[in-house]
């Protein structure tokens, strides 16, 4: 999409090298695009999706309820982290080399019974923790346990079966497959808690419901690669799978800690309602910055080891730059419209009940995008393959995250959750940075990110005051949201933030864009 900050690249010395690392660079930046761009409606349809449900789940939903659905959903992410998250992973990585050998049956029937008896092993394990410690667990959470367990055992079998699919490279078939699963829980969802009256628990029911309507298209689309078999279970394939994937737990279980244990602290001190205002809030924070954060991250990932692999370490730390550009490009002005339109967002999107909670919402998706900013800085130990630096680094801050919640939660509620863990990101963000120094550089472009946020905090600053008395609704958000974008345009062009070739490039990928709708059409 566009050529280095001269500004933040190293002199090469020789003109014809130069040369040649800027096509690559160009060549490769310009593929990154394409790609962003496809991944983009898997998740842009999660996060419309949320803007249709949370409006309605949180007039419909008691905040104790809802409180209780967040810590019952908290203890299945973690027995995901637990029993299969290592799983998706180990597909991801044993796909190619299994099929180069032959063994792609061995894999896949591996793969899929293993899921099976690790899924019926954990869900087992906790409902009998749940239902003999009955008298220690929340009554909401006892509730909600079995169709909690049910929604687990289908919804993490079709999640895993989804990245067998990913590791084949079949990134349309895995695209579709994971809108129609976005759309089909969602209408389960709102159909059980709406129509039916249940709660919370038609929340689960539905992602249940959502995921074992589509599992069998998702085998369908397995077995196009490998039996599914039980006779062609490998024993020397799951040890492969269990050896590489196991180490992997203590990072899930440190990026638990990190995201969701909050949630458990906030409804010891304070109870089940504060857990369901802050949650609400947590998941629209989240989900609207992971709209731009996840694609990037999923796009810059292969891109940046491909680039590593093949020409060399200088064009990844380049690559590594420019992705940290277009990530503030796109981060930054969300972040500073977020801050200035919370509370008309939570306004419009929420029940009355959860709006209290509108000051939460910015410091959220920050903490989302330190997250991410962490996953960028980490690239270089990634690459070198200094995997223990990336546990050390998110074992150091999940134990501060632990101990802040634990003193300030009790004292200040919620709010103090959010400010802790946007606090443990940025700390993991700096432990990251200084760890990967030793064998990557991480040249940020200083100058291009100073104008992006010198045109962020103008916009921000303009929206509000030219919306500080408007009564909040979904058209004046909407019409907010229009002059925020136009108004950060024209600062970001102004202080030449931006390049022609880059703006080129979006026109292009627009225009192909709208040329792919008129031909369906």
């Amino acid at each position: 999409m566009d050529e280095p900050d001269e500004s933040s690249a190293e002199p090469i010395a020789d003109d014809e090298t130069a040369s040649d690392q800027t096509s690559l660079l160009r060549r490769a930046l310009k593929s990154a695009g394409g790609d962003a761009a496809r991944y983009l409606p898997v998740r842009f349809i999660p996060a419309l999706t949320s803007l249709v449900t949370v409006p309605l789940f949180t007039r419909l939903i008691d905040k104790g309820d809802y409180g209780d659905y967040f810590l019952m959903s908290s203890v299945i992410t973690l027995m995901s982290s637990l029993a299969v998250a290592w799983l998706g992973t180990s597909a991801v990585r044993f796909f190619w080399p299994s099929k180069k050998e032959g063994r792609a049956d061995e894999f896949t029937a591996t793969t899929l019974w293993l899921t099976v008896g690790c899924l019926v092993g954990a869900a087992a394990l906790v409902g009998g923790v749940i239902w003999f410690g009955r008298g220690y667990w929340p009554a909401g959470v006892v509730r909600l346990a079995p169709i909690a367990l049910a929604c687990f055992l289908a919804n993490y079998l079709y999640t895993t079966l989804l990245q067998m699919l990913r590791a084949a490279n079949r990134a349309g078939e895995y695209a579709r497959l994971s809108m129609t699963y976005t759309g089909l829980s969602t209408a389960f969802s709102i159909l059980f808690v709406w129509l039916f009256k249940t709660g919370s628990w038609g929340i689960f029911a539905g992602i249940a419901a959502g995921s074992i309507a589509i599992i069998p298209f998702v085998l369908r689309g397995v077995a196009a690669g490998g039996s599914l078999s039980p006779r062609h279970v490998d024993r020397s394939m799951a040890r492969e799978l269990l050896h590489y994937g196991l180490p992997l737990v203590p990072v899930g279980v440190s990026s638990w800690v990190l995201v969701l244990l909050d949630r458990f602290v906030i409804g010891w001190a304070r109870g089940a309602a504060e857990v369901g205002v802050y949650s609400v809030a947590y998941g629209l924070g989240q989900r609207i910055m992971e709209l731009v954060t996840l694609p990037l991250l999923l796009t810059m990932a292969p891109m940046v080891i491909r680039a590593f692999e093949q020409d060399g370490q200088d064009l990844a730390e380049r690559l590594q730059t420019q992705f940290t550009r277009y990530f503030a490009i796109v981060t930054l002005p969300l972040l500073a419209g977020l801050a200035s339109a919370s509370r008309p967002f939570m306004a419009v999107f929420t029940g009355p009940a959860y709006r209290e909670a509108y000051a939460v919402l910015p410091v959220v998706a920050a903490g989302v995008m330190l997250s991410a900013l962490a996953q960028i800085a980490s690239q270089g130990l990634s690459l070198h393959k200094k995997t223990t630096s990336i546990l050390a680094n998110t074992l150091v801050a999940a134990a501060f995250n632990v101990v802040a919640n634990i003193v300030l939660v009790p004292i200040y509620g919620y709010q103090a959750a959010a400010w802790t863990t946007a606090a443990s990101y940025a700390l993991r963000l700096a432990l990251m940075w200084h760890s990967s120094r030793e064998v990557m550089h991480w040249r940020l472009p200083w100058d291009g990110l100073a104008r992006i946020s010198v045109a962020s905090v103008g916009m921000a600053v303009i929206l509000w005051g030219v919306f500080l008395k408007v009564t909040p609704s979904l058209a004046t958000l909407l019409l907010e949201v229009a002059i925020g974008v136009a108004v950060y345009a024209g600062l970001l062009a102004a202080l030449k933030g931006v390049r022609r070739d880059e703006l080129a490039f979006v026109k292009g990928l627009a225009a192909r864009g709208i040329a792919r709708v008129r031909g369906r059409s």
